[in-house]
């Protein structure tokens, strides 16, 4: 056996690669997100992404077969760029989050459960945005 070829990634690590990024789009990472917010004074950052939370519940109770994970993990990327402001912050966390889109094409979920997951995302973050600045000066 070839030390190299010991380790090349196999299917069974490409697979948990995908799935270990498509876990930053999970509940339990999105609450630790808000929790951590809580540990500051950041008033509109977590109201952002508590409203958007709640937008995308609402919406996917009526929008079927989305990709709830792709859509928290677009909110969470969008909200946090917006807080801190920094390029070289923003590009990371798009690429994080087309790392996630390509992991769920790798692992064949279809392009329009993503497409709609993706829109749910931009639904929900753009309307915690705007409220937000209604109800936080």
């Amino acid at each position: 056996m070839n030390i190299l070829s010991s380790l090349a990634p196999s299917g069974g690590v490409k697979n948990e690669i995908a799935r270990d990024l498509i876990a930053l789009g999970g509940l339990p990472f999105y609450f630790l997100v808000i929790a951590r917010t809580t540990v500051g004074s950041y008033p509109i950052f977590l109201s952002r992404i508590v409203i958007a939370l709640v937008v995308l519940f609402i919406i996917s109770r009526v929008v079927k077969d989305a990709n709830l994970h792709i859509a928290r993990a677009l909110i969470l990327a969008v909200v946090t760029s917006l807080f801190y402001e920094a390029l070289p912050f923003t590009v990371f966390a798009f690429i994080v989050w087309g790392a996630m889109v390509y992991s769920l094409t790798y692992l064949k979920v279809s392009a329009r459960v993503i497409i709609k997951g993706t829109l749910l995302g931009i639904i929900s973050v753009t309307v915690s945005y705007f409220l937000t600045v209604l109800i936080l000066p």
